[in-house]
């Protein structure tokens, strides 16, 4: 595994040679590796930059092979253990609305890991219907409309949370004796996010400065060794409710620019900003108008790890699919380049029975100030028919968060030694020895809720 500085990940926005490319998008990924050390070998004289973009592209490759092993027939074979009507009629329609990640190799489709959790996820009432030939009813969050309620109501609520986290080397990862590094996530100190107190540790702590904060462990490792954490916070999330007409005419110019290799202004991304923006010139209703693309045009689905995408708003609107971080960055993207500042907001999704990674969006309208935006949540309210959800998560959120990061792609403090195996964001932690990295599958992860607590 390569060591890199982790500004570097920006050089992941640099093209590469066709003959890594052939392999590359026909799905051969170590005709992909064999292509790239063939290239480093006869062109000595490359830039530094085009190496080190190759060097990523190797490590993004061997990660690729390991996964996007399961057939159609295999897929559909599963779905049917627990939905026999399910026919493979039906399995391409869920394909064709965006709820499977996939790639092609010589024509034939292979699905990435998480496909089948999915599908079951995203799809159970339609599958249901299958079974029962009856119409799927729409589907009610009554936890998030208790919540909006409350929010209405107060202008704002807040909740007291407690969670508990852990990262453990696997046996066959494990090498006793050397010195390992453990990042944990831990709460950022934003203005929504207060009170924020370790309760237990595992082992001495070094609390980040970041804004992608973390819990930093490092000590000589044990066989067996688990490595946790359990803290308290805080969070107090205020009530929206702007109106276009109060929007002043002076507005910041911040968070406006390109930030690589995620945020670019491509072509495809230029176009369609012109697109929404038409001749409008009010933040507040451009904003809404990038909320109302990203949440009727992409559906959700689990993707590969970010590190595995080239430019991920771009994936989101040339593919129709993407997680709540690939909504969040095609949000994002639109909406700077339609002038309006835009920033990554992330950490998890945290209810009182289960906790879950997930990011989000916040932009920035004069005389407000930061508004958020959560096309994920809204975009899944836009589809059954939910207009009231679907209308607060355009410049609201609920107060089923923990704030770990305020920007994508910042650096740990210190920084990690190896590449991280996610480098835009830290949801469930990282770790590395002193002399070599922990990479996908090295680590058994863990985190829970042990408190939620409404405060008057």
């Amino acid at each position: 595994m390569i060591r890199f500085n982790e500004e570097e990940i920006a050089l992941v926005a640099l093209e590469l040679p066709d003959e890594v490319k052939f392999f590359k998008y026909n799905g051969d990924f170590a005709g992909e590796r064999k292509a790239i050390a063939h290239y480093i070998e006869i062109h000595p004289a490359m830039p530094a930059s085009l190496r080190r973009r190759l060097e990523i592209e190797d490590v993004i490759a061997s990660e690729m092979a390991k996964d996007y092993r399961g057939s159609f027939v295999e897929l559909l074979s599963k779905i049917q253990e627990k939905y026999p009507a399910c026919k493979a009629e039906n399995l391409e329609h869920i394909i064709d609305i965006g709820n499977a990640d996939y790639i092609r190799k010589n024509g034939e489709r292979y699905f990435e890991g998480a496909a089948l959790s999915n599908i079951l996820d995203c799809n159970a009432r339609y599958l249901k219907s299958l079974e029962t030939g009856e119409t799927p009813a729409p589907s009610f969050n009554k936890l998030r409309h208790d919540n909006l309620r409350v929010m209405r109501e107060k202008g704002y609520r807040a909740v007291r949370i407690r969670i508990k986290e852990h990262i453990k080397p696997r046996p066959s990862a494990a090498r006793v004796g050397e010195t390992v590094r453990i990042y944990l996530p831990f709460p950022s100190i934003t203005p929504e996010q207060t009170d924020i107190v370790v309760n237990q540790s595992s082992h001495p702590l070094y609390i980040s400065k970041s804004g992608q904060r973390t819990a930093l462990i490092e000590t000589p490792y044990k066989a067996g060794e688990d490595f946790g954490i359990d803290f308290s916070y805080t969070l107090k999330i205020p009530y929206f409710d702007p109106k276009p007409e109060y929007v002043t005419d002076h507005q910041p110019d911040f968070y406006t620019g390109e930030t690589w290799p995620q945020i670019r202004f491509t072509p495809l991304i230029v176009e369609t900003a012109k697109e929404l923006k038409g001749c409008e010139k009010n933040p507040l209703i451009l904003a809404r108008r990038a909320y109302d693309f990203v949440t009727s045009h992409v559906v959700y689905s689990y993707m590969r790890e970010y590190l595995c995408i080239e430019n991920i708003p771009e994936f989101a609107l040339l593919n129709g699919r993407g997680d709540c971080g690939v909504q969040a960055l095609l949000f994002i993207t639109l909406c700077r380049a339609m002038g309006v500042p835009a920033r990554w907001q992330s950490g998890s999704h945290v209810r009182p029975t289960g906790i879950g990674s997930h990011d989000w969006a916040q932009f920035y309208v004069a005389p407000y100030g930061w508004l958020y935006c959560d096309s994920s949540f809204g975009g899944g309210a836009f589809r059954s028919g939910d207009t009231e959800l679907w209308n607060h998560y355009a410049c609201n959120l609920d107060v089923f968060r923990e704030i770990n990061a305020t920007d994508i792609g910042l650096a740990f403090d210190p920084p990690m030694r190896f590449m991280r195996t996610d480098p835009y964001d830290n949801q469930s932690g990282e770790a590395e020895y002193e002399n070599h990295p922990l990479w996908f599958g090295d680590c058994e992860k863990g985190r829970e809720v042990l408190a939620f607590e409404d405060l008057i």
